[in-house]
């Protein structure tokens, strides 16, 4: 696994420690992300009368697996919330097993890869909230999460999306970014997303947050998200039971880094990928237009470990 620049800058450090006291935030560990006991009993407390979609810096909090099945005053689980698909549906014999991010805020994990992206430039200073502003280019999630982190964070935020994206992404949008840019195209469309960051990068206020490239995303998958997923299958397993595989379709290949951690914790474990059959660029160095939010965007990723995953799915987007 990668590793990030946590190289100080006091001055932005400074400002950035002003503005949390000013807004009352606190950040969040990585550790109670992993195991929510060890958050403060204030803090959960606050959480007790807080709706799961708050704008309020307290939900930094439930940038969790762990999260109670509740849109308001939910406190946390030892089991992650998950959905099992039965045999009789699946048609295979082994046990399939599908983690929810539903009760994340925003509805999606992705408030914790962006989360993984950001946190680190505030807490060292790189960021200097009352200077930046986050630009976070996506096809759709990435940018809903990070735009709520930055709202929660009080940081200014930019949000990059395709103009072909669903009505209720831009409207919920309209309500938390500073700012929305529509780009030319759909799903699939991300060279265009990054056209426009280039554009924006000229601008030393815009600190682009690529999540293709920024090995906070997979760094937050890997130590979130992969325990979640051993924790999940170790609360659940039966006897004589294995962990047979793990599949993760990619967008920007964040929760692959999931797997590479099963993998070390079960090491006969097979990893796979899944992406569009329209835009089947890892199987077969295809393109095309589809109609699946969030994956397949014409490229393999950054930050994809590609050496570690052993077999590639293509998915109809019927």
């Amino acid at each position: 696994m990668g590793k990030i620049d946590l190289s100080i800058n006091k001055v932005g450090l400074e400002h950035n420690i002003q503005k949390a006291k000013e807004n009352n935030v606190i950040i969040p560990t990585i550790a109670q992300m992993q195991n929510p006991d060890l958050i403060p009993e204030k803090i959960k407390a606050k959480l007790s009368h807080t709706g799961l979609w708050d704008v309020d810096p307290v939900n930094l909090f439930r940038i969790s697996w762990h999260n109670e099945a509740k849109e308001s005053g939910g406190l946390f689980q030892k089991v992650p919330n998950y959905v099992e698909i039965p045999s009789k549906l699946s048609g295979v014999p082994c046990r399939i097993i599908a983690m929810s991010g539903k009760w994340f805020p925003t509805g999606c994990h992705k408030v914790g890869a962006s989360f993984g992206c950001l946190a680190p430039r505030l807490v060292t200073g790189q960021f200097d909230a009352t200077y930046h502003h986050a630009v976070w280019p996506s096809t759709g999630n990435y940018c809903r999460g990070g735009a709520f982190n930055s709202k929660l964070l009080a940081c200014e935020s930019v949000a990059i999306l395709p103009q072909d994206m669903s009505k209720e992404r831009f409207d919920w949008l309209k309500s938390i970014a500073g700012q929305i840019i529509a780009t030319p195209g759909c799903e699939s469309n991300v060279k265009e997303i990054f056209d426009k960051t280039w554009e924006l990068k000229q601008d030393p206020t815009m600190m682009i947050f690529n999540q293709f490239a920024e090995m906070g995303n997979p760094l937050w998958h890997y130590n979130v998200t992969g325990y979640a997923l051993a924790d999940l299958f170790e609360a659940v397993k039966k006897p004589g039971q294995n962990f047979a595989g793990a599949c993760f379709t990619s967008g920007s290949a964040g929760t692959m880094s999931a797997g590479d951690l099963l993998k070390e914790r079960y090491p006969h474990l097979k990893l796979a990928v899944g992406e569009a059959l329209q835009c089947p660029t890892i199987l077969d160095n295809g393109f095309g237009g589809h109609r699946i939010e969030g994956i397949g965007d014409k490229h393999i990723p950054w930050i994809h470990n590609v050496k570690n995953t052993d077999m590639a799915i293509a998915i109809d987007d019927e």
